[in-house]
C-alpha cells in the first residue's frame, strides 16, 4: 500500500470534521429564541457530542469515531422517545460521515507496514 493513503484519510477527516463543525456552529447561531429542556437534551447527543468526538479523534481516532457514534445513536433515540418517528432525511447521518474516515485512518495506522 502507498504510505501516502493513510495521511491522505486522516486529513481527509480532519478536514471534513472541520467543516461539518463549522456548518453547525453557523447554524446554532442562526437560529432565534431558546431551546426547549428536551431539545438541550438532543442537542447534548447532536451536535454536542459530535463535535466533542471530532475534536478528541484529531488526537485518539477510535475514541473520538466512538464519541460521535455514540452521539449519533442517542440523538436518535431521544428524538424516538420526544417524537415518536426517526428523524426525516439523512443530515444527521450525513453530518456523522467524517466518523467513518477517522475509523479507516485509524484501521490504516493499525496496519503492520
Amino acid at each position: 500500500m502507498d504510505p501516502m493513503i493513510p495521511q491522505i484519510v486522516r486529513w481527509t477527516a480532519r478536514l471534513s470534521s472541520v467543516a461539518v463543525i463549522l456548518f453547525i456552529l453557523m447554524m446554532a447561531f442562526g437560529e432565534p429564541g431558546r431551546p426547549s429542556r428536551s431539545e438541550v437534551v438532543g442537542m447534548t447527543f447532536f451536535p454536542g457530542m459530535l463535535c466533542v468526538g471530532f475534536l478528541l479523534a484529531w488526537w485518539r481516532e477510535d475514541l473520538g469515531a466512538l464519541i460521535a457514534t455514540l452521539g449519533l445513536a442517542g440523538f436518535y433515540a431521544w428524538y424516538v422517545s420526544a417524537r415518536g418517528q426517526l428523524p426525516r432525511g439523512p443530515w444527521f447521518v450525513v453530518l456523522w460521515l467524517p466518523t467513518l474516515l477517522f475509523v479507516a485512518s485509524w484501521l490504516l495506522r493499525r496496519r503492520p507496514a
